[in-house]
């Protein structure tokens, strides 16, 4: 499955998304810490710069100055215009990395690890599996009280052509099991939202909580790339199943308002995006 254009919606800066709101939330949190001098973030899929785009009204200039921004994403022109926008910001230090977000722990220096990762919008346009090598590569890029914020639709106001969003429930199914493969007693708790046109999942990951070393997180590890794999091979043949019965109604007695045809199409959509996930497993 083809990355489908991650942080595609137009930047309106007079317009702050929930998800973004969390994540400053988190952020100042930090950068508010008096014994805290410089606070490493990378922003992955970093877009158009939504999310650092009010910064200069959410965060303190002395704040801000604590912070050294990395940003990630595969478009050029939006990197150009997150440039732009962390040029203004007064940041400790800034730089905007330009690769495939699947790539990102190889093309970020060896060395380099982070106080908060930002990974937003973006579940639902990658790959399951390449997903989560993404969230263990982030994982192990974290410092010891570091925090991975990631935010991502349950489901789709306009359904998008290959986007396969999943559920927190499913998300939570999916990190039980990396984190018990890789040794770890915690299990994550998503939170669900509820919004005007989507339904939406978010969580934090603290990387002091897991209690295991880096190598645990092995993305080429059996004991975790296995029943990671078998899992969300199950998931897939499960939303498969719910979407042919949804399909299955409306072709038997079809659709009589406008809501139904919405769902008929966003299930067209899906057994489409499902299909092709399950022909992509490795």
């Amino acid at each position: 499955m083809s990355i489908i254009g991650d942080s595609s919606a137009v930047l309106e800066f007079e317009k702050m998304l929930p998800q973004h709101q969390s994540a400053i939330t988190l952020l100042n949190s930090m950068v508010q810490n008096p014994k805290v001098n410089k606070v490493y973030w990378l922003d992955l899929a970093c877009g158009k710069g939504q999310i650092i785009s009010q910064l200069n009204e959410n965060l303190t200039l002395d704040n801000r100055k604590k912070i050294v921004y990395q940003g990630y994403d595969i478009n050029v022109e939006y990197s150009k215009l997150v440039t732009k926008i962390a040029s203004k910001l007064n940041f400790e230090d800034y730089d905007i990395h330009i690769g495939d977000l699947s790539s990102f722990d190889n093309i970020l220096p060896l060395n380099m690890s982070f106080d908060f990762i930002t990974c937003t919008n973006v579940t639902h346009e990658i790959h399951p599996q390449r997903f989560f090598q993404i969230v263990l590569g982030a994982i192990k890029r974290l410092n010891n009280n570091g925090q991975l914020f990631i935010y991502d639709m349950e489901s789709l106001s306009n359904p998008e052509l290959g986007a396969l969003p999943l559920r927190g429930a499913d998300i939570k199914r999916l990190l039980d099991i990396i984190l018990k493969s890789a040794g770890s007693s915690f299990k994550v708790s998503p939170s669900t939202w509820t919004h005007r046109t989507c339904k939406g999942w978010s969580l934090v990951i603290n990387r002091n909580y897991l209690d295991i070393n880096n190598y645990c997180f092995d993305n080429s590890d059996p004991d975790i790339c296995i029943p990671l794999n078998n899992e969300i091979q199950n998931i897939l043949y499960e939303k498969l199943e719910e979407c042919k019965r949804v399909l299955k109604t409306f072709t038997m007695y079809g659709t009589e308002t406008s809501d139904e045809e919405e769902q008929k199409q966003i299930a067209l959509y899906e057994f489409w995006a499902l299909h092709k996930a399950l022909e992509e497993l490795v």
